[in-house]
């Protein structure tokens, strides 16, 4: 008697710990929906965080039939973020408040030297809510690039360095050698060497050096930390005493501690599917000198395979996709 009961407690035991975990467990879905729900409440933050965990449940799945659906719902809540924080700095008439000085007094620190789609500059001067081409910003200012656009710009004094993003972004121009990249994917070259140029992201501090012309792009990752890849010359990275040297074709996370060990990308597949590089109207002044990299990089490269690398997650793991050969 003794034991049956004790296989009937055992059973009921066990189906209230199937129902308990079941209750536990959420599907993809459940979480991709949530985030969209949240997402046309317009509650973004929420949004985000609820599509950046259900991205996190299908990481390691890549054939996963949501996984195309939850990134475009994270670019485009993003997106989003970016457009509400800067519209509702344009429909508060704070700018007389603020101290802001007159556009007239602006200097040509930097021009404007390609631009499509929407972008806006802040801080310091007068509100300009729709950049131009040929145009130029001071010392100071946060540019901010909506989904839909992108700008190329340039140190005016001794053009020191160029960069260029799309979607997305925003950054502050800090000095004529120090930028403070707060969102988004940027490629940024130098063809006055030596150069020196200082970049910072939420968590980041890192120097970067060169005896010769170079060209890297950069994007800000989920962690506030950066990406970095190298297409133009060598490059010296220095972050908290710390130094990596960085070739064409090499990619390093900046992690808020420390650098992660470097890997290889194909700089053909970049060149190709990148859309810092392909755009713009016209191409990036050292696109013939990436085009012989690419070259010589698939000359002595054996492995032939295509890939990508995508976010960091946390401070150790990041996001490959190999695209296997047609």
């Amino acid at each position: 008697m003794g034991y049956k009961v004790y296989i009937a407690l055992t059973l009921c035991f066990i189906l209230n710990l199937q129902r308990v975990t079941g209750q536990a467990e959420e599907s993809v879905d459940e979480v991709y929906q949530r985030g969209i729900k949240l997402e046309s409440e317009k509650e973004y933050d929420g949004a985000l965080w609820e599509l950046n965990k259900a991205m996190g449940m299908v990481k390691n799945n890549y054939n996963h039939p949501l996984r195309e659906k939850i990134d475009e719902a994270i670019r485009v809540t993003k997106g989003k973020i970016v457009v509400g924080r800067y519209a509702s700095r344009r429909r508060s008439p704070q700018q007389i408040e603020a101290g802001l000085q007159p556009l007239e007094n602006e200097p040509n620190d930097f021009t404007i030297k390609q631009i499509f789609g929407t972008a806006l500059a802040r801080k310091v001067w007068e509100d300009k809510d729709r950049l131009e081409s040929d145009t130029v910003l001071g010392i100071g200012r946060t540019v901010t690039v909506l989904p839909d656009g992108g700008i190329e710009l340039e140190e005016a004094q001794s053009q020191a360095f160029s960069l260029r993003c799309v979607q997305a972004a925003s950054f502050s121009l800090v000095s004529e050698d120090h930028l403070s990249l707060h969102s988004g994917s940027y490629c940024i070259h130098s063809l006055q060497p030596p150069a020196s140029l200082k970049i910072a992201s939420a968590f980041v501090d890192l120097a970067i050096e060169s005896e010769q012309p170079y060209a890297f792009m950069v994007g800000v990752t989920t962690n506030g930390g950066m990406k970095l890849i190298g297409l133009l010359g060598k490059i010296s990275l220095v972050m908290n005493e710390e130094r990596v040297e960085l070739l064409p074709g090499e990619l390093v996370f900046c992690l808020p501690e420390e650098f992660s060990r470097k890997m290889d990308v194909e700089l053909n597949t970049l060149i190709l599917t990148s859309k810092l590089l392909n755009s713009f109207k016209k191409p990036v002044v050292f696109h013939k000198k990436l085009g012989q990299q690419a070259l010589l990089q698939a000359l002595r490269t054996q492995n032939r395979y295509r890939t990508t690398v995508g976010d960091v997650r946390g401070n150790k793991n990041f996001e490959v996709t190999v695209f296997p050969e047609d």
